[in-house]
């Protein structure tokens, strides 16, 4: 019984010791600065270091759109989400996902239905005859 205690609480102290279970606070995201949308939404990306990535750089891995404070939807990026702005009335959100070489979507979010609704390649630019929403998106900003 005795040997069984003494063993417990050697694992116990070596796991607080060697920070096991825990996250380093430079992976965990960091949010980054809220936007203003209509009827009370809020727009934010949460953005983390690329792992074993010494530099620590961060990046926008999710998109999160809120209301007066509280989270509706947290949309992830694939792999980042690059740019975003509010569509529609802030029924829709359109946003630039993609790697950090070589692609790029642009797309059409819509809150109620929790899912793309639209979405067009614009590595290469946008087409000619491209809706609103990604007019809109692909603005200098």
């Amino acid at each position: 019984m005795a040997l069984r205690f003494f063993t417990s609480a050697a694992l116990l102290l070596a796991a607080a010791l060697s920070g096991f279970g825990q996250q380093a606070p430079d992976d965990a995201p960091v949010a980054s600065a809220h936007v203003a949308g209509p009827h009370g939404l809020e727009g934010w990306t949460l953005n983390s270091p690329l792992p074993d990535d010494s530099t620590h750089e961060r990046y926008p891995f999710t998109l999160v759109i809120a209301r007066n404070g509280r989270a509706l939807r947290k949309i992830p990026g694939s792999a980042f989400v690059w740019h975003w702005i509010f569509w529609n009335d802030g029924r829709q959100v359109a946003y630039e996902s993609g790697p950090l070489h070589f692609g790029m979507s642009c797309n059409l979010y819509d809150l109620a239905s929790a899912r793309d609704v639209e979405s067009v390649d614009c590595w290469r630019g946008i087409p000619d005859n491209s809706p609103a929403w990604l007019v809109a998106l692909e603005k200098p900003h």
